[in-house]
């Protein structure tokens, strides 16, 4: 393993410029719902970011805080809070430069960082006003000083384990998934350095007393999975390896339209495992631990509690890319190695390119707009303390005179928007009585949460279509 820089080393520092001018060029795009969530936690007070208020919410308080202090001095407009996602999704492919590079020298080492740079998963997350970045990131930085301390046992690495751990930890409860593997396969990497696994035992000690607050409220929140978890459903193993493919292969959206993904999952997982069998090296046994072992695990749990999602397996990705570029490296044929690297940077520049105008955004200062064009003193319905979060949000940004109004949902969900929506809220009947008092009033609608149903009996509903049929769904209600 090669500490010493040479002057090819030097080609990150462009490859990095280019990841960070690809994620700023192509964000300022409007959020979607979970990101309009991330930005009202952030303007929450610390003392109940850090404090059992959280119950509320099923992710750790550690990216609201960041977020919170990133928009105190950047603002808080849409480029200014996906700006953070960046720099951190940035920081990571460093990471995983310094690791492949580590392993498997400087051709490894910029390769990781080129597919990281171009993966359509990765400009994804980072970019999203969500934790999952920073737990990706993490992630890498955890599996770099563990790669060092396998070598010399010294307290320095493991420090900087603990503290990888604790940021994933907090980064997103899933993020045990991580850890468990971690000490999964440095138990047994260790297990003939009895000193040196005693200290790592200690530091895992330390990272579970100090993650222990959280700990007790992902517990009660699991007790009450039905509120908290009951959208995601619980996978076969068929979807699994689908989901696994999506986030592991370069393919990732397009990947929805391989009938065989599955199938192509299963042989790149095999492919990992039988590299890391011959190579035998213990970082490289390391990383093929995390990396099969996440979907593997995952799936596991999921068949109690639905928690396996792609975003929920994307930190993964950080050593499978290692993993991958270290193996390539090893192909004995230069023009064979030279065409594997030049298809798997063609298939993820590909899959970036379809994913971009398919992104995850929503409409949501598009249509406030729309009704501000027609009447903007009109009163806006939406339903539940969520739908009120995220159309505050855009209705201050944009100055709109819109008298919001949140009418309650038709079954308890989303208790995380409690009390955050700041309008008046309604009832049904009540709802039923403004559009007769007011004549016309404009709702937005957004999977389950429609106020519109309810407005039935006493208006007459025109839909305001949007071109590109994006939620929120903007209408106009008349009274009959």
């Amino acid at each position: 393993m090669s500490e010493r820089a040479t002057k090819a080393d030097w080609l990150v520092v462009p490859i990095l410029l280019c990841a960070a001018a690809l994620r700023l060029a192509t964000s300022g795009y409007s959020l979607w719902f979970d990101e309009i969530a991330a930005v009202r936690f952030a303007q929450q007070p610390l003392a109940s970011l850090w404090s059992d208020w959280m119950a509320r919410e099923a992710n750790p308080p550690l990216y609201y805080t960041l977020l919170k202090g990133w928009m105190a001095v950047f603002g808080e407009s849409d480029f200014a809070v996906q700006s953070l996602s960046v720099l951190i999704g940035t920081a990571g492919i460093g990471a995983a430069w310094w690791l492949a590079r580590r392993i498997g020298g400087s051709s490894a080492g910029l390769f990781a960082a080129l597919l990281l740079t171009v993966s359509a998963a990765h400009l994804d997350f980072s970019q999203e006003v969500r934790g999952y970045i920073l737990a990706h990131t993490a992630a890498l930085f955890g599996c770099a000083a563990m790669a060092v301390y396998l070598e010399r046992s010294r307290l320095a690495p493991l420090l900087g384990y603990a503290i990888a751990a604790l940021v994933a930890l907090y980064a997103h409860t899933t993020m045990v998934v991580f850890v468990a593997l971690a000490n999964l396969a440095m138990l047994a990497l260790l297990r003939r350095d009895r000193a040196a696994l005693l200290r790592w035992l200690a530091a895992n000690f330390g990272i579970g007393l100090l993650w222990s607050w959280w700990a007790w409220i992902s517990l009660g929140q699991a007790g009450a999975s039905a509120s908290t978890f009951g959208w995601i459903p619980r996978p076969g193993m068929a979807e699994a390896l689908e989901m696994t493919g999506l986030v592991y292969l370069p393919l990732y959206i397009a990947g929805e339209s391989v009938a065989l993904l599955p199938v192509l999952a299963l042989l790149w997982l095999g492919g990992c495992l039988w590299f890391a069998a011959r190579d035998r090296r213990a970082v490289v046994v390391l990383l093929a631990i995390l990396a099969i072992g996440a979907p593997l695990l995952l799936w596991a749990l999921s068949q109690r509690l639905p928690i396996f999602l792609p975003r929920t397996l994307f930190w993964a990705a950080g050593p499978m890319v290692v993993l991958v570029a270290i193996a390539l490296m090893r192909v004995a044929s230069m023009p064979v190695r030279i065409a594997l690297l030049g298809l798997l940077l063609a298939l993820e520049a590909g899959a970036l390119l379809r994913w971009l105008p398919m992104r995850e955004t929503e409409a949501w200062p598009q249509a406030i707009a729309a009704a501000t064009r027609v009447d903007p003193h009109a009163v806006l319905l939406v339903q539940g303390d969520a739908m009120g979060v995220a159309a505050r949000h855009y209705l201050d940004r944009t100055g709109s005179s819109l008298r919001l109004l949140v009418v309650a949902p038709e079954a308890a969900s989303d208790r995380w928007a409690d009390g955050l929506a700041g309008a008046p809220h309604v009832d049904a009947g009540a709802a039923r009585a403004v559009l007769v008092r007011e004549g016309h009033v404009f709702t937005l609608a957004r999977g389950d949460y429609d106020p519109g149903r309810l407005l039935g009996p006493v208006g007459i509903e025109r839909p305001l279509p949007d071109a590109r049929k994006r939620q929120p769904e903007l209408s106009l209600w008349r009274s009959r």
